[in-house]
């Protein structure tokens, strides 16, 4: 390793733990306007059935890479609770569509309040520009991981 990559690593170190210090501070500040009761796994089935309106357990599964009947499970306490809702999808009534109740709509009402909030209260201290690059920065990098796995899964043949 030669002195460049060792001051990158550091910088990158000391960016990640800037980054996960702030999160957790956020965290720490929202956490009584989120829902708590709510697993990580749970909260993942959510935002994949809001971003897509509905989906099949299967579809879930598949995106979660987890099995139908692991899906299935977290649907059920999602469903008692008010979260989802599962209905028969009338084009093919072998499938169960998965969809969000009422709980689950005033879930995400919450996050983008409490988003905004954030917004308001930290982002908007930045100049635009500097809100812009951070963007772009963070996109260029999300594409650069993209494209790197997508490689190493078709090297390895997965």
């Amino acid at each position: 390793m030669n002195a460049e990559q060792i001051d990158l690593h550091a910088i990158v170190k000391e960016m990640n733990e800037a980054n996960y210090a702030m999160s957790v501070m956020i965290l720490q500040e929202y956490q009584n306007a989120l829902d708590t009761e709510i697993t990580a796994k749970q909260t993942i089935l959510l935002e994949l059935v809001q971003k897509h309106s509905q989906l099949t357990v299967s579809e879930i599964a598949e995106k979660m890479k987890v099995s139908a009947s692991a899906v299935s499970q977290i649907i059920s306490k999602l469903e008692k609770a008010r979260y989802v809702r599962r209905e028969i999808n009338l084009q093919n009534r072998r499938e169960i569509l998965v969809r969000l109740d009422e709980m689950g709509i005033q879930y995400f009402i919450k996050e983008e309040m409490m988003e905004r909030n954030v917004v308001e209260r930290f982002y908007s201290k930045l100049d635009a520009q500097e809100v812009v690059t951070m963007k772009n920065i963070v996109l260029k990098l999300k594409g650069i991981v993209e494209r790197e796995l997508s490689r190493d899964k078709e090297g390895s043949g997965a």
